[in-house]
């Protein structure tokens, strides 16, 4: 069971690590090789927190672009 779960919390941090480099690829108009970073690890509370920034960035910057 503590194998599955931890299995399961390494999915979505991977995930999670993917998006993360795609928001920050939009925002900084450049690219990232996936093989490069594929092996790295980021802690899961960082990955969320990273998410919410960079969303949250993103988000201003396409409203501020409508607008």
């Amino acid at each position: 069971m503590t194998l599955e779960i931890k299995h399961t919390w390494n999915a979505i941090n991977k995930v999670l690590t993917i998006i993360n480099l795609s928001l920050l690829m939009v925002l900084t108009g450049q690219g990232f090789n996936y093989e490069e970073v594929k092996g790295k690890a980021v802690p899961v509370y960082l990955n969320v927190a990273l998410l919410l920034v960079l969303g949250f960035v993103v988000s201003v910057t396409i409203y501020g672009l409508l607008s």
